[in-house]
């Protein structure tokens, strides 16, 4: 059963250990708050299934830099992850 892991703040400049060692190759992980600053950390090994809630990528200027790779959702989008997705789990 996928999972949808949901990232507000980093610690350290890197993803928690805990969750790195969750993550399964069918889960999915939203990037939101300052977690965003996740995507420019070479520390951070980001799943291939990676997003983040662009207003808080907006809110933190970091628009024009933004990694191609990492795609920007709305919050529609963010909702519809959680659908696809039969369990979520929220760190910070």
């Amino acid at each position: 059963m996928s999972c949808l892991h949901i990232l507000s703040r980093l610690t350290e400049n890197r993803l928690p250990l805990a969750l790195q060692r969750n993550l399964n190759t069918d889960d999915a992980l939203l990037l939101s708050g300052d977690a965003v600053y996740a995507a420019f950390s070479t520390s951070s090994s980001l799943p291939a299934n990676c997003h983040a809630l662009e207003t808080d990528v907006r809110a933190r200027g970091l628009l024009a830099q933004w990694p191609a790779h990492i795609p920007l959702i709305d919050h529609g989008a963010y909702v519809d992850l959680c659908v696809e997705h039969k369990k979520s789990l929220s760190w910070s």
